[in-house]
C-alpha cells in the first residue's frame, strides 16, 4: 500500500528547489500555492538580484496575496527597463483594485491600511513616471555615473532617481550642464519644477552656451508657457494635493529637508512677466561678466533678444564694445586676476577705450580699424557724456596727435590721411573736414621727426582751398605758433584760430621747407621740419652743413662708398650752394667760402683725391691754395691718426700719403710726409712695440710728448742700431725735430751709450766725437736759443763722454783721455771736479800709459796735430806740467799766486771758461 504524501514532503521539495513537484503536492494536498510562488521568486531574486527576467516576473502575477505583491513590486529594481515597467504595472494594478473603491466612496476618515494602500498607489504612479524619464535620459547619465560611483547599473540609478527630489535633481543637472536631463525634467515633470525654473537655470555654469539649454521665452509682455508633456495625460485622484495631505507620513527628517529646500530655492510665478525674464537674463550676463567672461555675457544678452526679450539693445551694445575692448586691446598689466568688466568699462574715459581698441593695430589694418572700431566708438561716446571729457570730435585727433603715434607710427597717419583726401567722397572719408585735415597735417609734420617719405605723403593729402579771402587778422606764419605748443595736440589747438587763408600760407611755406628737406634727406642729413621755423645760429647751420657733406656719400668711415661717380660729388656741391640761396636758405648765414671748405674737407676724408686735385689745381680754381693746404693737412692727419698700421703702402697711412700729394710739397706738407716716413720706418720696418707683444699705433707717435723716447725704444729693440747713426739721425729729423741740435745731440748720446753697453768702446768713442762736434755746432746752429737750451745740449754731450772715460775696461788711454778732455770742455764749472777726479784716477793707476800718451803726442807733426783735433788738447797738457801737478795733487810753485782753476784755464788754451 502506497504511503500518502504529506506536508513534510511538500516542504522538502520546496527547500530542494523542486518547485513543480511542490506545486503538484500542493494541488494534491489542497495547499495554498502562493507559498510556493513566493518561495520560488524570493529564491530567484536572491540569486539574480537586478538581473531578473520576464519569466521571473511571471511568478509575481501568480501570487494572489495583494499585499505581498505590492510590497515586492515596490521593493524590486532591475536593470531591464521593460521588466521594471512590468513590475510597476503589476503593483499599480493590484493597488488600483484595492484603492478604487476607497477613492470612489472616499470615507470621512481613513484607516492606516487605507492610507498605506493609497500611498502605494501614489508611489507606483510616481515610479512609473520616473522610470520613463530615466529611460529617456539614461544615455546622458551613464558615463558620468560610472566616473563618480563606479556603479553604472540601471537598477541602482533607478532606485535613487525614483525617490529623489526633482528640484534638487534638476539643480544638479543644471550644474553638470546636462541639458538633455534638465530639459526632460521640465518637459515631463513641469508641474513640480517650473515654479523654481529660474533658480534652477541660474545654476548652469556661466561658461555654458546658452543655446544648448531650453531657456525662458518671451512674447510681448509675458513669458511663454513651457512645453509640458507629462507621461500621463490626466492626474490620478491620489495625486491631488488634498489627498496627499491626508495620506502623507510625517517624517521629521524629510520635512526639515523640504523646508530648507524651499527656503533656499526661490520660486517664481509661472508664467511671469517679460520684465522678470529680462532681469534674469541680465543677471546671468552680469554674473558671467563679473568673473571675466564678457564674451559669454554678450552671448547671453544676444540670446535673450533671440528669446524675445526687449529693451536690452543698449546693454547688448555695451557688452559688444566691452568685448571689442577686452579681446582687442593689449593687457595693461600682466596680473591674471585683473580684468575689465562692464562696471569698470563704464568708468573708463572714452579716450582710454579708444586707445585700447586701437592698441593692436598696424599699418596694414589701421584704416579698417578706424572704420570698424574708432569711428563707431566716437559715435557711441557722444551718448556717454562723461564729465570732464573733451569734445567727441577731439578723440580721434587726440589719438592721431599722441606722441607715441607721431614719433613711431607716422605710417599709420599717412594711411588715415590718404583715406581722408578731398578726392574721396565725404561719407567714405575718415576725417571729413578739410580745415581739420589741414590743421592735422601741419601739426604732424612740424612736430614729427619722421622720414621724408612720410612727410611727403602727408603733404600730398592736403586740400586746396578755393575762393580764399585774405584775412589780415589770421596768423600766417607757423613760426609764430610753434613755440606756443609743446605737443602736436597743442599745436593743433593753436591752429583752430587759423582759417583757409592762413592755412594756405602755411601750406605754401611747408612746400618750401619740404623742398629743402628733400635735399638734406637725399644726403642723409635730415632735420625735423620745425628746425626750419627756428632762427638757427651760424654754428647750427655750420654743423648741419658739415653733417650733410660728411654723410652724403655714406659717411667718411665708408670712404664715400655710395658716390661712385665724381658727378655725384659735383652735384652735392651744387646742392650745398643752392641751400645757401643767396643768404636766404638753410645755410644762409654761411659764406660761400666756408661751404667750400666744408665740402672739400669731406671730399678729402672720403679719399677722393683726384677730384679734389682737379677742383683745387684745375683750370677753374675755386679755392685759395693756402686754405687748400690747411684742409689737406687736416684730412691727412685724420687718416694718419685713424690708421691701424704703420705701413705707408696700405690702409690709412697710404691714404694720408696720397692726400699730401694732392698739392705741391710745401714746408708743412714736407713735415707731414717726413712723419709718415718715420712712422713707416719705426713701425713697419723696425717693428717697435708700445709694450711687449703690443704693436705701436701711428697715433701714439703723433701724440708722443717726447718723440726721442721712440728713438730710445728703437735703440733698445735693435742692439746694433748704434752702428747706423746716420739712419737714426734721419729718423730724428723726420720725427719733427728737423735740424734741432739738442735732439741730434741726445740721439747721438743715446747711440754712444748703447755702444758702451755693448762694450763696443771704439764705436762709442766715435759717437762721442760726433756728439761733441754736434754740441760744438750749438753756437751757430742754435742761435737765439735760451741758456737753458745750450746747457742741455752740453750736458748731454759731456755726460756721455765722462761715462766712456770712466770705463776701466776701455784700455785705450789716449781715447779715454781724449773723451775726458771733451767732457772738461763742455761741462759746467760745478762739474769739472767730477771729470778731474776720473782723470786723476787714470793717472794714479796707469802713469806709464799717460807718459806714453804724452810721448806719442809730442811726436805728432803740426799737420797731424791739426787733424788730430782733441789730441792737440792733450799736447797742451803735456807742455804744461802745472796741469800734471793739478792732476797728481802736487803743490803750486813757490811765488805763484795763481789758483788751480786759472792754471787749468791757461793749459787748455784759455777757451774752457770763455
Amino acid at each position: 500500500m502506497e504511503q500518502q504524501p504529506t506536508t513534510r514532503d511538500f516542504l522538502i521539495h520546496l527547500n530542494q528547489g523542486n518547485y513543480q513537484a511542490a506545486l503538484d503536492l500542493a494541488d494534491e494536498l489542497k495547499l495554498d500555492k502562493d507559498f510556493c510562488y513566493k518561495t520560488q521568486f524570493n529564491k530567484r531574486k536572491q540569486e539574480r538580484g537586478p538581473l531578473l527576467e520576464q519569466k521571473d516576473i511571471d511568478l509575481i502575477k501568480l501570487v494572489k496575496d495583494d499585499a505581498w505583491v505590492i510590497n515586492i513590486c515596490l521593493d524590486t529594481c532591475v536593470n531591464d527597463e521593460q521588466v521594471q515597467k512590468q513590475i510597476l504595472d503589476i503593483g499599480l494594478n493590484r493597488t488600483k483594485t484595492l484603492t478604487d473603491p476607497i477613492l470612489k466612496n472616499f470615507p470621512s476618515s481613513l484607516t492606516a491600511q487605507q492610507k498605506t494602500l493609497l500611498r502605494s498607489r501614489l508611489f507606483f504612479l510616481q515610479y512609473s513616471d520616473r522610470l520613463q524619464t530615466l529611460n529617456k535620459i539614461w544615455s546622458s547619465l551613464v558615463n558620468n555615473i560610472q566616473q563618480q560611483t563606479g556603479d553604472s547599473s540601471f537598477a541602482t540609478s533607478f532606485a535613487q532617481f525614483r525617490e529623489v527630489n526633482l528640484i534638487a535633481q534638476a539643480i544638479e543637472f543644471a550644474r553638470s550642464e546636462n541639458h538633455v536631463a534638465l530639459d526632460a525634467i521640465f518637459m515631463h515633470h513641469g508641474q513640480q519644477v517650473l515654479p523654481q525654473r529660474l533658480f534652477i537655470l541660474s545654476q548652469i555654469p556661466e561658461t555654458t552656451d546658452p543655446s544648448s539649454f531650453d531657456l525662458p521665452h518671451v512674447t510681448q509682455d509675458h513669458e511663454d508657457s513651457w512645453l509640458e508633456e507629462p507621461w500621463r495625460k490626466e492626474k490620478d485622484k491620489v495625486e491631488e494635493k488634498w489627498v496627499q495631505d491626508l495620506i502623507q507620513l510625517n517624517v521629521p527628517e524629510e520635512q526639515d529637508y523640504l523646508n530648507r529646500l524651499e527656503t533656499s530655492i526661490q520660486a517664481t510665478e509661472y508664467p511671469t512677466s517679460s520684465k522678470v525674464i529680462a532681469d534674469w537674463y541680465m543677471q546671468r550676463a552680469h554674473a558671467a561678466d563679473k568673473i571675466g567672461l564678457s564674451s559669454t555675457a554678450l552671448e547671453i544678452s544676444r540670446y535673450a533678444k533671440v528669446m524675445g526679450v526687449t529693451n536690452i539693445d543698449e546693454k547688448i551694445t555695451e557688452y559688444e564694445w566691452l568685448c571689442k575692448y577686452v579681446y582687442g586691446s593689449k593687457p595693461v598689466t600682466s596680473d591674471q586676476d585683473s580684468f575689465v568688466d562692464l562696471e569698470k568699462f563704464e568708468q573708463m574715459s572714452s579716450y582710454e577705450i579708444l586707445e585700447g581698441l586701437l592698441s593692436n593695430t598696424n599699418a596694414s589694418c589701421i584704416v579698417d580699424d578706424m572704420l570698424r572700431l574708432a569711428l563707431p566708438w566716437i559715435e557711441v561716446s557722444k551718448k556717454r557724456n562723461k564729465a570732464g571729457e573733451k569734445p567727441e570730435f577731439l578723440l580721434l585727433y587726440r589719438w592721431l596727435l599722441d606722441t607715441a603715434v607721431v614719433d613711431h607710427h607716422l605710417d599709420w597717419c599717412c594711411a588715415i590721411f590718404e583715406m581722408s583726401k578731398p578726392s574721396i567722397p565725404v561719407e567714405d572719408r575718415i576725417i571729413k573736414d578739410d580745415l581739420d585735415l589741414s590743421r592735422l597735417v601741419l601739426a604732424l609734420v612740424y612736430s614729427s621727426d619722421g622720414s621724408m617719405e612720410y612727410l611727403v605723403r602727408l603733404f600730398e593729402c592736403l586740400p586746396i582751398f578755393s575762393d580764399i579771402v585774405e584775412n589780415k587778422d589770421e596768423p600766417v606764419d607757423m613760426a609764430d605758433m610753434i613755440h606756443l605748443a609743446e605737443t602736436p595736440l597743442e599745436l593743433f589747438l593753436q591752429l583752430q584760430n587759423v582759417g583757409p587763408y592762413g592755412l594756405t600760407q602755411m601750406m605754401d611755406t611747408l612746400q618750401i621747407h619740404l623742398g629743402s628737406a628733400e635735399v638734406l634727406a637725399r644726403y642723409h642729413a635730415s632735420v625735423p621740419l620745425r628746425w626750419y621755423l627756428q632762427d638757427q645760429s651760424v654754428e647750427a647751420q655750420r654743423q648741419l652743413c658739415i653733417r650733410m657733406s660728411s654723410q652724403a656719400a655714406g659717411g667718411v668711415e665708408s670712404g664715400g662708398a655710395q658716390f661712385d661717380r665724381d658727378d655725384d660729388w659735383r652735384e652735392l656741391l651744387d646742392d650745398m650752394m643752392r641751400l645757401r640761396d643767396e643768404g636766404q636758405g638753410v645755410f644762409g648765414k654761411l659764406d660761400s667760402g666756408e661751404i667750400l671748405e666744408i665740402f672739400f674737407s669731406s671730399l678729402l676724408r672720403c679719399g677722393r683725391f683726384k677730384l679734389a686735385r682737379d677742383l683745387i689745381l684745375g683750370s677753374q680754381k675755386i679755392m685759395d691754395i693756402t686754405k687748400a693746404e690747411h684742409l689737406v693737412i687736416d684730412a691727412e692727419r685724420e687718416f694718419y691718426d685713424n690708421a691701424t698700421s704703420g705701413n705707408m703702402n696700405s690702409g690709412g697711412m697710404k691714404q694720408a700719403w696720397d692726400c699730401l700729394k694732392i698739392l705741391p710739397p710745401t714746408t708743412d706738407i714736407k713735415k707731414e710726409m717726413d712723419l709718415i716716413e718715420a712712422t713707416h720706418t719705426l713701425i713697419s720696418d723696425y717693428k717697435i712695440q708700445d709694450r711687449p707683444g703690443i704693436t705701436m699705433m701711428p697715433i701714439q707717435i703723433r701724440q708722443s710728448k717726447n718723440r726721442l723716447d721712440l728713438i730710445s725704444k728703437l735703440i733698445f729693440a735693435k742692439r746694433d742700431m748704434y752702428r747706423r747713426h746716420d739712419q737714426v739721425l734721419t729718423l730724428v729729423r723726420k720725427l719733427g725735430y728737423g735740424d734741432d741740435v739738442l735732439a741730434k745731440v741726445k740721439a747721438l748720446a743715446m747711440l754712444a751709450n748703447a755702444a758702451l753697453v755693448e762694450e763696443d768702446y771704439l764705436e762709442s768713442y766715435k759717437l762721442c766725437q760726433l756728439t761733441v762736434e754736434a754740441a760744438q755746432s750749438n753756437t751757430t746752429a742754435a742761435a737765439g736759443k735760451s741758456k737753458t737750451y745750450h746747457d742741455e745740449v752740453n750736458q748731454a754731450a759731456w755726460q756721455i763722454c765722462l761715462g766712456l772715460g770712466k770705463m776701466d775696461a776701455f784700455e785705450d788711454i789716449n781715447r779715454r783721455l781724449d773723451v775726458l778732455s771733451m767732457a772738461m770742455t763742455l761741462s759746467p764749472v760745478e762739474n769739472i771736479r767730477d771729470v778731474l777726479t776720473v782723470w786723476r784716477h787714470l793717472d794714479k793707476n796707469k802713469p806709464n800709459q799717460i807718459g806714453f800718451a804724452q810721448l806719442d803726442a809730442d811726436q805728432l807733426s803740426d799737420e797731424q796735430r791739426e787733424n788730430k783735433g782733441w789730441q792737440g788738447l792733450l799736447q797742451n797738457a803735456t807742455k804744461q806740467w802745472s796741469l800734471g801737478d793739478l792732476l797728481t795733487g802736487g803743490e803750486q810753485p813757490e811765488g805763484s799766486s795763481k789758483r788751480k782753476r786759472d792754471i787749468v784755464r791757461n793749459v787748455v788754451g784759455g777757451w774752457l771758461f770763455q
